[in-house]
């Protein structure tokens, strides 16, 4: 599969990426199985959070093996330097690994909480002092409101940055992926299927591929079948500014799908 560079973090990452939310429904046995398939198939970008259930411990199993080839990233949803410290402990012991490649701040979505994690209180001191330490290769920031996003990217404090994108939700397009180009920042784009256009109900917190919409609209807008929905917003993901996008993954087919869009996609 087709790799690119996560901004000035200058790691090559596989262009559809692993969601990791979703494994946490599953058996140990099954999550392994799926996370397995999706290196196998050539995925090397793997994202999870503290806050998702087991998904860490998951996928720690499943790439224990084959760490070295993959690029890890979890998230902390604490704001401040105490409790995201023990996160951050927390998330190296389920991973089972001693670094990991990158620590995002997790849904920072207005400037207040984003504000509290940057102080001198706050997550943002555990990540840096992780990172001196060897830890952690890279900080990223998650959230759902660009305008909060493109602050924290003008800071200058974060490598990546992880929103967002799909063909109806687009308003990362703006401000958002220009001011991370500007900045080399990494972008990665999440929530590429949780689109309804009837509605505008565009950050569902649901499966991307298996409750991928068949409403009118959204047919009409990426294909009749799943598959070519599937395929369709994908290719639409990737045919922006981005280095990779996380649809959520937690079956073999899904995993077969999402690899499959990516082996096509050319640009």
């Amino acid at each position: 599969m087709q790799k690119r560079r996560l901004g000035r973090t200058n790691l090559q990452v596989s262009i559809v990426g692993f969601g990791g939310t979703w494994i946490s429904e599953l058996s140990m046995t099954d999550a392994v199985s799926v996370v397995k398939r999706a290196f196998d198939l050539g995925i090397n970008y793997f994202d999870t959070a503290r806050l998702d259930g087991d998904s860490e411990e998951k996928i720690g199993t499943a790439l224990q093996d084959v760490r070295e080839k993959c690029v890890i990233a979890t998230k902390t949803g604490s704001r401040t330097k105490q409790e995201s410290l023990e996160d951050f402990k927390c998330s190296l012991k389920r991973l089972k690994t001693d670094r990991l490649d990158i620590i995002q701040l997790h849904g920072i979505d207005d400037e207040k909480t984003l504000a509290k994690a940057m102080g001198a209180d706050g997550s943002l001191q555990t990540c840096k002092e992780a990172r001196r330490h060897g830890l952690v290769d890279f900080i990223g920031i998650t959230g759902h409101k660009p305008r909060v996003l493109v602050k924290a990217i003008e800071s200058g404090e974060f490598d990546t940055v992880l929103v967002p994108l799909n063909v109806v939700t687009r308003q990362a397009l703006d401000e958002l992926l220009p001011t991370a180009k500007a900045h080399d920042v990494g972008v990665v784009a999440m929530k590429p299927l949780s689109a309804k256009t009837s509605t505008l109900i565009t950050c569902l917190y649901q499966p991307s591929l298996s409750l991928v919409s068949d409403e009118p609209e959204l047919k009409a807008l990426l294909g009749q079948s799943s598959g070519e929905r599937v395929n369709s917003a994908l290719r639409y993901v990737l045919s922006q500014d981005v280095a990779s996008v996380i649809p959520g993954l937690k079956s073999v087919g899904e995993v077969e799908t999402a690899t499959r869009a990516g082996e096509q996609y050319r640009g």
